[in-house]
Formats: structure tokens, sequence, C-alpha cells
């Protein structure tokens, strides 16, 4: 029996292990996973630096949550505000080893539930067109399409919205 997915907001101990996790999610997945559209070795290297990811954790305007299961870090989801009432949830990242065990919502779930406690009354998201699983998931959670984005990534992205 495996054991059950648990989440907790990141704080500054677990820098090394988001590291880890970050570059290990690119290992697995690759240039061409949908959700690293325009991402290479170079920029993975940048978010994964101990200070980006020490500027993501913590207090109302970023946070970031870790998912573990069977004791091993497996996903995490980070938010950041947009406005006084807007969050974006800025990344969810699940291994690709891991994926469709049903790490991601107990993930996005946590930073919606942050999101509500602190007051923000709109999340807003993003991912590529052409992901459908990520368009399917967003969708279960109760995210809306609400249009196409303008994006420094190589691939056409629609904005997703959720009502907090």
């Amino acid at each position: 029996m495996q054991d059950a997915i648990e989440v907790v907001e990141a704080t500054i101990d677990h820098v090394a292990d988001v590291s880890a996790l970050i570059n290990e999610a690119w290992r697995q997945a690759g240039p061409g996973a949908p959700g690293f559209s325009g991402a290479n070795d170079a920029l993975i290297a940048e978010i994964s630096a101990p200070d980006a990811i020490k500027a993501r954790v913590g207090g109302p305007d970023r946070r970031m949550f870790l998912a573990r299961r069977d004791g091993t870090m497996v996903g995490f989801s980070s938010s950041r505000r947009l406005t006084a009432e807007t969050v974006e949830l800025s990344g969810v990242v699940v291994l690709q080893s891991k994926v469709g065990m049903g790490i991601g919502t107990p993930l996005v779930e946590a930073a919606i539930e942050s999101a509500r406690r602190i007051g923000f009354r709109r999340m807003m998201v993003s991912t590529e067109t052409d992901n459908e699983s990520a368009l399917r998931f967003y969708r279960s959670l109760g995210f809306t399409v609400t249009g196409a984005s303008e994006t420094q990534v190589a691939a056409e992205v629609l904005n997703l919205e959720l009502v907090l």
C-alpha cells in the first residue's frame, strides 16, 4: 500500500529539496514536454537556483507547496500575487514518473485554499493551448478559459480563471 500524499507549505528549509525536484522534473520531462514550453537548461538552472527558490516561498505575495509521496518529494505548486484581488497559480510541477497518481490535485487545492484564506478573489493560470491534459485538469478543479495570452514562450497559451 502506498502512503498518502502529504502537502506542506515550503519554507527556506526546503530550498535544496525544491532545487533538486525542479532539476529532476526537467531531467524526466525534457524540453518537449507540456508545461516546459520555451524552457532550456539555462532557464532551468536559473529557476532552480537557491535565490530564485527563496524568493518564491513565504508571505502572501508568493507561496509554494510541496508534495511528498512515500517519503519522497514528487511535486510542487506555486502562486504569486498579481493584484490585491488576483493571484496567479504560477507553477505546478509533478515528476513525470508520478503523473496520474493524484498528486497535482492536492497541490493546486493547497494553493487555492491559501489564496482564499489570504482574501484573494480570483486565481489565474496559463497553459499551452495544445496541453489537453492540463486543460482537463484545470477545468476539473473549476477553472474556466478566459482567452488567449500574449507570452514569451514558444507556444500559444490560454488563460484560465477560478473565482475563489
